[in-house]
């Protein structure tokens, strides 16, 4: 049931109950040390009672957005499909408290053997390991997976990226100049050596590697037309060698999976049937006081707030490793080369005024207040929350609101206002608006968060509309974003970090969601040096990862705006639930036991 690599776009507002966007405090120290959330939760609870078998778990999955229909879990980029892929397909590699694959586990349906010496990861699958139409997962499996990871002709696969290169003869399958790739050799029907060019400690959250197998069958089905991938039997309706397989779809609403008759744990398998459905945040804390569904997983702040004090469940809570940020636009992304290239005359490439808006806004009440205690001010570039352990930056700063600093660095910059209206013209002394997107989630706390932004700003002379003077659809949002609509030139968004500290995808040259296309030649040095073998040494690895966390800070290139409380709501029909056993490896979802034929009221 652990989460393993996946990035998701989205918006990161919240309840407004209190209008903040007057306030016009400057603080005497501008910064601090990062701020801890206001509310502790239990991270397990014991209901106890009598057990039924062949019971159908309920998993509501708070989310504005409809599911994708996309079950294919290599390639699904929404993190509610995740969700679901998660906890009945995947879990091929366990992995440690850090998130790090547990090498040589006896136990895992793909054993996981790295030589360091000889660059190379053996793949070994586990007696029994069946796909849920009784055929066995085999090599065959895996490379039809990779090569579909680097087909030349899926044009449109944003999950490849430069890491994969670092297998022998990737790059060369991928540029369309091998028909196969050289470094992927199969030993025999169960076992598979991958040799690369450079083995990177990187490797061991999953970067480089696929996490999960596709079946060779529908995987040759599948591409032999791309451009209806999105179709195909693969995605629609994926074999499954996991705990469960997809068997039954209501279009964006729920899904049934039901348990694999060959999976080669089913006697650990509890609930033999996890009805996955989306649950609008407007209506969840209905859902919770009906005791409708048993799980609900990444609890907002207010639907907590109005549902903590209900007796038919337990709020269970631990950090998490979500970020949201407001981006600024600072280039484009060169689709011919394949990189973000920065623009010099982008309205932000002046890092005075990048600062500006960060001392215009006081994150530290938005969080307090807003989010009730539930977020809290990220320390540095906020990219490494508390729940990344060992590597997290003890020594990082958090920058506090300071308006009359922020109104020094727009005037040293030549941002002043020439005309007296209280509002700052270009240096040109030209009229100086900035375009600001951020998503309509469907919730009544969008347009308050975004209210308080644009009156922040304006109290230090900064005109920011937003664009098409509304909330975006989510939808047209993720689409202008990424596309680098000329009209977008700041945006608030969000990202569920995966266990991999790398954030090259995030922040590298040639990495598609870099979504505020910056770059710089030392975070590229950083990228290299993260990457080097010499990184296997713990300390080693925390040095050069809190350096990358200064640098980032200092550049500015987003606003770290919150980090989070991961709050999971648990019906008292669930036997038991622990988060820190889920976090070991030593709990899944389908080890859930359920009390009761009803959910507790």
């Amino acid at each position: 049931m652990k989460k393993s690599k996946f990035l998701k776009v989205f918006s990161s507002a919240m309840a407004l109950s209190v209008i903040l966007a007057g306030c016009s405090s400057s603080s005497s120290s501008s910064s601090s040390k990062g701020t801890k959330p206001k509310v502790e939760f239990k991270t397990s609870v014991d209901n106890g009672g009598s057990t039924k078998d062949g019971q159908t778990l309920k998993y509501g999955i708070l989310s504005p957005q409809p599911l994708t229909g996309m079950w294919n879990p290599v390639f699904t980029d929404q993190a509610s499909d995740q969700l679901v892929n998660l906890n009945t397909m995947g879990g091929t590699f366990p992995t440690d408290t850090e998130g790090r694959v547990k090498q040589d586990n006896e136990d895992a349906p793909v054993k996981f053997h790295m030589d360091k010496e000889k660059n190379e990861i053996t793949l070994t699958i586990h007696d029994g390991v069946k796909w849920s139409n009784g055929e066995d997962l085999t090599a065959k499996d895996i490379v039809a997976t990779y090569e579909l990871m680097g087909n030349p002709k899926y044009t449109t696969n944003t999950n490849y990226n430069d890491s994969y290169e670092f297998i022998e003869g990737m790059k060369e399958y991928h540029e369309g100049k091998a028909s196969t790739i050289s470094g992927i050799q199969v030993k025999d029907d169960k076992t598979v050596v991958i040799k690369y060019t450079q083995l990177r400690p990187s490797i061991l959250w999953g970067e480089g590697m696929v996490s999960d197998f596709l079946n060779a069958k529908q995987v040759e089905e599948a591409s032999k037309d791309f451009s209806k991938f999105a179709e195909a039997e693969l995605n629609k309706k994926p074999l499954s060698y996991g705990p469960y397989y997809l068997a039954k779809e209501v279009s964006g609403e729920s899904i049934l999976a039901e348990a694999n008759p060959y999976f080669y744990k089913k006697d650990q398998v509890k609930a033999q049937k996890i009805e996955f459905k989306v649950i609008a945040p407007a209506q969840a804390s209905s859902v919770i006081k009906s005791g409708e569904v048993d799980i609900i997983e990444q609890v907002t702040s207010n639907v907590y707030d109005s549902s903590k004090d209900l007796k038919n469940g337990t709020f269970l809570g631990e950090s998490s490793r979500y970020m949201s940020y407001v981006g600024f636009k600072l280039g484009k992304f060169d689709k011919e080369k394949g990189e973000n290239v920065v623009d010099p005359n982008s309205k932000f490439a002046d890092k005075n005024l990048r600062q500006a808006f960060l001392y215009a806004i006081d994150r530290d009440q938005i969080n307090e207040k807003i989010f009730k205690g539930i977020r809290f001010t990220p320390t540095g570039s906020g990219m490494y929350p508390p729940a990344l352990g060992k590597l997290v930056n003890e020594n990082a700063t958090s920058a506090k609101k300071d308006v009359e600093k922020a109104k020094k660095l727009l005037d040293d910059a030549g941002y002043k206002d020439t005309d007296g209206d209280g509002i700052r013209e270009d240096k040109n002394g030209k009229k100086l608006t900035f375009n600001f997107a951020i998503r309509n989630t469907g919730n009544d706390y969008d347009q308050a968060l975004a209210d308080n932004f644009i009156k922040s700003w304006k109290e230090v002379g900064l005109d920011v509309q937003l664009n098409d003077g509304k909330l975006m659809a989510t939808k047209d949002f993720s689409q202008r974003v990424q596309a680098d609509d000329p009209s977008i030139e700041i945006f608030q968004g969000a990202w569920q970090y995966g266990t991999n500290p790398n954030r090259q995808e995030l922040l590298g040259k040639k990495a598609p969601l870099n979504l505020y296309r910056y770059t710089t030649d030392k975070f590229e040095e950083d990228f290299k040096t993260q990457a080097t073998s010499e990184m296997f040494d713990d300390n080693k690895l925390k040095e050069a990862y809190n350096k990358f966390d200064t640098e980032v800070a200092e550049e500015l290139p987003f606003i770290p705006l919150s980090w989070d409380t991961n709050i999971t709501w648990v019906n008292k029909r669930v036997k038991a639930y622990d988060l820190n056993k889920i976090k070991n490896g030593e709990f899944f979802l389908y080890n859930v036991e359920l009390t009761e034929d009803q959910g507790a009221k």
